[in-house]
């Protein structure tokens, strides 16, 4: 984790590189004494953590920490113990009274390594999980579509009618929004009216395409990428 020190005092510096160096997982890129440095640094560096004093020249770090809507993690690291309830308040991952031992620092190190490595398990399982199934509103209830399953998808009016191999579900949705939806490389708009599955895709002709028993239309429009994906496998 790339991390900053922000404080005013050199010797609390010294400390906490020194507690730093000690810990495997955190690398320091940069040492500020104000909060104009500071900014600098973040819109110039990648920052993960932030070891923020509160009692700075100018703007203190509580002013700091409201100004900002997304800021990384930040741990406060300072003498005064009067503002803890508006940091927590703040999303802070912790807060070191001075002076705090090495042991103390760790116990926050961590809070901040684990909490990070959770997000960043969250968006990897999200973005896994919305390319594997999607949710839509068919008969009043939410249903969950395996995105390999699904064959094709047809246009009705201000409706869409996606099929299976087992099932034909009707949704209020457009073309559009379903695309986006089913962001994925396996599905390809062939028609104004039609998306289709490549994975289920079994023959291509001049202006039309074959998906189980249903030859479906392959308009001017959508040709060049049709042709482009078949070009891509022969």
């Amino acid at each position: 984790m790339n991390c900053i020190i922000v404080d005013d005092e050199e010797l609390a510096h010294h400390v906490i590189e020194e507690y730093i160096s000690r810990i495997p997982f955190l690398n320091l890129v940069a040492n500020c004494y104000d909060i104009q440095e500071t900014i600098g640094v973040l819109q110039n560096s990648s920052v993960d953590l932030i070891f923020l004093d509160i009692n700075l020249p100018n703007i203190s770090g509580i002013e700091f920490l409201k100004s900002f809507n997304k800021l990384p993690n930040v741990i406060i690291t300072t003498a005064y113990d009067n503002c803890a309830i508006q940091g927590f308040e703040m999303d802070v991952i912790d807060y070191l009274l001075k002076p705090f031992s090495f042991e103390r620092f760790l116990k926050a190190a961590y809070k901040s390594y684990n909490l990070s490595n959770n997000k960043k398990l969250l968006q990897e399982t999200t973005a896994a999980l919305k390319e594997s199934f999607i949710f839509v509103r068919s008969n009043n209830e939410d249903v969950k579509l395996n995105l390999e399953e699904i064959t094709r998808i047809n246009a009705l009016k201000d409706y869409i009618i996606i099929y299976t191999n087992t099932r034909k579900l009707i949704v209020h949705q457009t073309m559009k929004s379903i695309m986006e939806k089913i962001n994925y490389e396996n599905f390809i708009r062939v028609h104004n009216s039609h998306i289709v599955s490549l994975h289920h895709l079994q023959s291509v002709g001049k202006n039309s395409i074959m998906i189980g028993d249903e030859r479906i239309p392959v308009s001017e429009k959508y040709k060049p990428f049709l042709t482009g994906i078949i070009d891509r496998y022969k």
